[in-house]
This record gives structure tokens, sequence and C-alpha cells, in this order.
């Protein structure tokens, strides 16, 4: 339950602190005194968007700070998240700058807004003050079963399955329906693929190719330009002037010289190491040379090799250096496109399995919603009687609808208002009242079911009065025995059940304007009522009147 309210420097309020205790809450005040700023602060502390307006004119930032007192859902839910926990208390903080920028944290550490919703929705429940409409929406009456019956683990189940069933019926419906373009496609790439494959190009051959035949076609003048080289370095029988010859003669010529001068020196040491380096340059030409070979049928091999290989990538409209690459892609999609029969078969059967598994927990949601169904009928009708309505009678029907990701069900609800009157869907029968009284038994019913310490209804009591706004007003007491229980309301037969009773009130001053809320002693609480009775002049038959409203509530 929500035991503390902290609001500082929010819309209209500069500084509040609240404290509520267990039971019925009543929140009253003029229209337009800002009850919805004390929702709406509470609101930002469950996690609910943050708007730069909502910072207190000439103030830097909003905070609000809300105090419950844990459940074993929320407890469980904090130990989960290894989040630190303080007894039997949980602190929910958001602080909201002037820009609109906003931290959240719980219990003093930094958290996200998804996580601070989640932890709310174990700590409080809020029924809206137009909830009646949505059971005019096509499927609240199914979201109402399924939270009833706590259906949502199940829901989830069928939700995935139907996904996981759809997305496989899709792709197969794909593969069928591009048969034909894939067959005619697959055959395109097949020619071209066998095509290729008799080519048997590999992967380095065109750069190999290519080298060997720039050197199977320059045979001739590289050997001739080696052989004159060699000639040149080593001489041969018709010469004697080869530089190995003239570079010993000049070894020998600087022998001679009797003088260690440095210079010379050197001079005696480059021509050495000269004559050595021009016998082994001899010697690599000659290996060199024994290598070259003229071989005019290997080249016509080769040339012809090369003519195929660039044919091809002509006939491919690639470079010949991308032929390879070429082939590998055609490969590729080939393969995916050969999708075998048997391929098939395999995901119909996958798809005919999910099938399967999808109906079988879509019906068992189903029988789980019907008997739900009945339950909460016959609670409604409890609750419609306590609030004047024991000649309505409401049902829930069902019909079986194509499969979807909610299930096979289509949930309506029905009511009849009169005896002898036919049943009929709910947002064609009921009036604005009766719609109204029935949404109410419904969200006491539903709050009932669920570990919610706290419920908050805003303004749902809207429409009704007089005695059916005292029986909405003894409704919400009873059950704010069993959970904390905060009521925003304009009907003093309801304020008057009350266990705590607020009042908002706005004062405007010549600068600025403030919402004031304070809990009510007995005395101020008589006089409250007594104004919601009574309007602008409250007299002392008023007076006496919301006394006993009071001591008939107690």
């Amino acid at each position: 339950m929500l035991s503390h309210l902290s609001i500082h420097q929010f819309a209209l309020v500069e500084q509040l602190e609240l404290e509520f205790r267990h039971g019925m809450v009543v929140i009253t005040g003029e229209t337009g005194a800002g009850k919805s700023i004390l929702l709406d602060a509470l609101g930002l502390a469950l996690g609910q968007r943050a708007e730069a307006g909502c910072v207190r004119q000439g103030a830097q930032r909003a905070e609000v700070c809300a105090t419950f007192r844990l459940n074993p859902a929320a407890r469980q839910w904090l130990n989960e998240r290894d989040l630190p926990q303080d007894d039997d208390e949980v602190l929910l903080r958001r602080v909201v700058s002037r820009e609109g920028r906003s931290r959240a944290y719980i219990n003093g550490r930094s958290s996200t807004l998804n996580e601070l919703r989640e932890l709310a929705a174990q700590l409080i429940d809020i029924h809206a003050q137009h909830a009646h409409q949505r059971l005019l929406q096509p499927d609240t009456a199914r979201q109402l079963i399924d939270n009833f019956a706590d259906l949502t683990p199940l829901c989830s189940q069928v939700r995935q399955l139907h996904r996981q069933w759809q997305k496989a019926a899709q792709h197969l419906r794909q593969l069928r329906e591009h048969s034909q373009e894939s067959e005619a496609q697959k055959q395109l790439l097949s020619y071209q693929v066998e095509e290729l494959r008799e080519l048997q190009l590999g992967g380095d051959e065109l750069e190999q190719l290519e080298n060997e035949h720039k050197r199977l076609a320059g045979a001739e003048t590289m050997l001739l330009s080696g052989q004159q080289a060699l000639v040149l370095c080593q001489g041969d029988e018709h010469s004697h002037t080869s530089a190995v010859q003239l570079a010993f003669q000049a070894i020998q010529q600087l022998q001679a010289i009797d003088d260690e001068h440095s210079d010379l020196n050197d001079a005696r040491e480059l021509l050495q190491q000269g004559h050595i380096q021009l016998e082994e340059a001899g010697n690599s030409l000659q290996r060199y040379m024994d290598t070259v070979d003229i071989n005019p049928h290997r080249l016509q091999q080769v040339e012809s090799r090369l003519s195929d290989i660039f044919s091809m990538a002509r006939k491919h409209q690639v470079q010949p250096q991308s032929l390879y690459e070429h082939w590998q892609s055609l490969e590729q999609q080939l393969q995916q496109l050969s999708l075998s029969d048997d391929d098939l078969e395999q995901l119909q059967q996958q798809v005919d399995e999910l099938q399967q598994q999808f109906e079988q927990q879509a019906s068992s949601l189903s029988q789980q919603r019907q008997q739900a169904a009945q339950q909460l009928d016959q609670q409604v009708a409890e609750q419609l009687q306590a609030l004047a309505l024991g000649q309505v009678q409401l049902e829930t029907r069902f019909t079986t609808t194509k499969p979807n990701p909610s299930g096979i069900d289509h949930v309506e609800l029905y009511v009849q208002t009169n005896p002898g009157m036919p049943m009929g869907p709910l947002a064609k029968v009921a009036s604005g009242g009766e719609l109204a009284r029935i949404s109410l038994a419904i969200q006491v019913v539903t709050a009932q079911s669920n570990d919610i310490g706290s419920i908050i209804f805003d303004e749902v009591d809207v429409g009704i009065g007089g005695g059916t706004a005292e029986r909405v007003g003894r409704l919400m007491r009873r059950l704010g025995e069993q959970v904390q229980v905060m009521c925003v309301t304009h009907q003093p037969q309801v304020a008057a059940q009350a266990h705590q009773h607020f009042q908002v009130s706005k004062i405007s001053g010549d600068q600025a304007t403030h919402t004031q809320i304070r809990l009510l002693s007995n005395e101020q609480r008589c006089e409250e009522v007594a104004r919601m009775l009574g309007g602008i002049d409250i007299t002392q038959q008023t007076l006496a009147h919301a006394q006993e409203m009071l001591k008939l509530a107690r």
C-alpha cells in the first residue's frame, strides 16, 4: 500500500508531505482545485511520461517520492534484480529538470523508467475516470478475463506460437508462389554454372597463365639478351676482354704497385669484390639461361587456354580477373534455389506441428477463459446487487474466430437490463448510468482478484448519485477493508464512507497560485461533505445531514 507521498515544486504544489493509512482514502475538492495534480504527481513516481511543464514556475526541478509497503510480488521483483531493500518498504523517486530531462530511482539506486513501471505494476492499480468507456471497445472483455484469471503466461505462449506458425507458413507460401520463377531462374543458373564448371578455372590460374605466356612469348629475346650479357660478363672462345678478365687484369696491375696508401688499398679491395660478384653474376645468368625454353607447342596451349578464359568472361560480362568469383557466386545462388522436395516436405511438417501446438494451447486457453468468465459473471452479479442493479444480468459470451495472436476467442459482454427482455450487446442495451455501475462492479471484482496493495479510482462514480452513490461508497469501504482504496470523487455519499479524507484547494495570490492538500479532521470532514451536498451556502440542515451521513458510515 501507499504509505507516504512527497511532492516538491510540481505544477502548482510547492512542497507537500502526505501520509496515507490502510482503508478507504478519498480526495475531494472544487472542480479545478487540482485534484488531478495529486494523481499526476503519483503517476510521475510510477514511471509515467514527464514533461517540462510539470516543473513549478521559477523552480529548477520537480521531485516526487512515493513510499510503498512491500507485497510478495514486489519483493520478488526486487530480489530478481538484486535491488536494495529496506525491510518492508520501497521508495520510488522521480526527478524532472526544467528542460524536461528526468531521472528515476528505486530505493536510492538509479533505474530506468521501464523498471519503474514494472515495479509500480506490482504495487498499485489505477482505474481511470472513463474506464467504463473501455467496456465498449472490442477486445476489452477478453482482456478483463485474462487479467481476472491471471492467464497472461498462457496468452504469451499462444501469441508466440501464432507468430512462429505464421512466419513458417508465410515462408512456405513464398517458396511455392515463386516456384515457377525460381525454376526458370534455376535453369538459367544451371546452364551458366555448367559451362563454368567445364572451364574448371582455378582461383589464381589466370595470373599464372599470363606470367607463363609472357615468358614463352619472349623466350627468343630473353635467350639473345641473356647470351650477350653472359659473354660480356664471362667471355667466350672468341673473346678475351670479358668483364671478369678485365677485372682480373686490373687487380694484377695494382698488385705490382708497392704502396700501402689507403685509397690504393680501397681500390684493390673493391676490385676483388667486383671480380667475385662478376663471376657470381655470370653463374646466375647461366642458370637462368638453362631455364629459358623455346616451346611453341606449350605457347600455343597457354594462348588457347587464355582465349577460352577471356571468351567466357566476355560472355558473362565480367572482367577476366573476376570470372572465378563470379562462378562461385552463381554456384551459391544455384544452391539456394535448389530446395529439394524433401526440404519443402520438412518445412510443411514444421508448419503443421506449429499449427497443432497453437491449436492445443489456444483450445486450453479458451477453456480456461470460459471457466473464468463464469466466475466473473457470478461475482459481478453480486456486486450489481449491491449497486441497486439486481435486475441486471451480465453474461460473457464466446464465439470462435479464425486463429489470431490472442487465440481463437471473440469475447463479448451481453446484458439484460429488464426481466423478460432479451439479452443484447452491452454497448447497445445499457444506458450511461448502468454502464458506469457495471464497469465499477467489474473493477471491484478484478481488484479483489489480485495481490495489488493499493487501488486508485479516479472519479469512476461519475454519472451516478443519490442512493446509488451511497451504495458505491459502501462497496468501496468494504473493499478498503481488504486493500487500500484511494478515490477521487465529487459524490458526498462516497466521501462520507472514507476512513481518511483529503481536501484539495487552490489558493491564488497576487503573484502566484498554490494548490493545497490537507488531511481533514472529523469536524472538517463534516464541513466538506456539507459543501459537497449544499454547494456555496451551507446551512445547519446541510451540516446535520452531513454529520448523519458520516455517523452512519462509521
